[in-house]
């Protein structure tokens, strides 16, 4: 038969805790915790209770630099929340700089569209004055001009008579 397993010596042979931890350093542990606690859900109004406690003279001090190191952690966790506040702003303001640009070019390419097509009739108009320019000078219309004018004196002589 196996023994049973040892228990932490902060333990009794009965499970019940053995007064390793002095009401104080266990009173300080529990502050502590709950201080953690209440700023790791975001409440750094209690950042001023754990700065006391690395002061506290009655706590052991190792608990102190326990208590300063969480504080050390807070504050750095602070800097960078800070740090990526500013950052956020940042983009906020540049991403509201990009939609009134976004907004100005939209509108500038309404402008340059209906640019495009005015000169695109304007294009089309001058490539037909050139066409019919140069049917016009032709020989070949020439000489239908000339026949035209030709039957139409011709049908007039003949309505006078």
């Amino acid at each position: 038969m196996k023994a049973a397993p040892r228990r932490s010596s902060a333990y009794g042979p009965a499970g019940e805790r053995d007064d390793i931890v002095s009401d104080s350093t266990g009173s300080f542990l529990a502050q502590l915790k709950d201080v953690c606690g209440g700023i790791a859900r975001g409440d750094y109004q209690s950042i001023d209770t754990l700065f006391e406690m690395t002061g506290n003279e009655t706590a052991d001090p190792a608990l102190q630099d326990l208590a300063e190191s969480f504080g050390n952690m807070v504050v750095q966790v602070e800097a960078r929340e800070f740090h990526l506040s500013k950052m956020l702003e940042e983009l906020k303001e540049t991403n509201r700089q990009l939609d009134e640009a976004r907004r100005r070019l939209s509108a500038e390419n309404v402008q340059l569209r209906d640019q495009v097509q005015r000169m695109r009739i304007e294009i089309d108009q001058t490539q037909k004055e050139r066409e019919v320019s140069d049917i016009v000078e032709t020989d070949y219309f020439q000489t239908l001009k000339t026949r035209a004018q030709d039957m139409r004196e011709r049908h007039r002589a003949r309505r006078r008579d």
